[in-house]
């Protein structure tokens, strides 16, 4: 299987592009939008459904769904959509200052 570590950036391309913290895509969809062969479907459900497992570190989108739907026409394929969704930002821990807490004794 060939690698495609473009896969995560172009998730956000394409979440952004469309303006969505939010959105019911397809792997279809991805193809098309960033013009890419039949090939790249496997690396782009692949990651899809690593990020519904558990947040990936270079990514800021999660799936938080996916659906199973048979196409309509010939060869009546099970089509598989993803709801991705935008991940909270990382809240930002305060760390007291170390000098203000140490007591000043003279």
């Amino acid at each position: 299987m060939i690698r495609h570590p473009e896969i995560p950036d172009l998730l956000e391309q394409y979440m952004k592009a469309v303006g969505a913290e939010e959105r019911w895509v397809t792997v279809s969809e991805l193809r098309s939008y960033f013009q890419m062969e039949e090939s790249t479907g496997p690396a782009f459900s692949g990651f899809l459904k690593k990020i519904h497992q558990g947040p990936f570190v270079s990514c800021r989108y999660k799936v938080v769904r996916i659906e199973k739907f048979q196409d309509t026409i010939p060869p009546y394929r099970i089509i598989r959509k993803y709801l991705v969704q935008e991940r909270p930002a990382p809240r930002s821990h305060h760390v007291p200052d170390a000098r203000k807490s140490v007591r000043q004794t003279r």
